[in-house]
């Protein structure tokens, strides 16, 4: 499957927790900002990593960034380091 096609498989609420993955967020810190459960919030970067054939979450984290500076996130656009 081609990496585009499965970026596209992305859900809002993945992208959301992606947004804050980006941040270097925890998964507590991201549950307690979007108000979800930490498994929630563990299940929703699993799914990610697993549509994205990512391995570590350095990996997640280092693909969030690219993403959000893409505009591909929410508040990508208006991102603030």
């Amino acid at each position: 499957m081609k990496a585009r096609y499965r970026r596209q498989l992305i859900t809002p609420a993945e992208r959301r927790v992606l947004e804050f993955v980006a941040r270097g967020s925890t998964n507590y810190q991201i549950a307690q900002a979007l108000n979800l459960s930490y498994k929630t919030v563990s299940l929703h970067r699993s799914r990610v990593m697993r549509k994205l054939g990512l391995r570590s979450t350095s990996e997640l984290r280092r693909f969030a960034e690219g993403y959000l500076k893409l505009g591909a996130l929410p508040g990508g656009a208006h991102a603030s380091g």
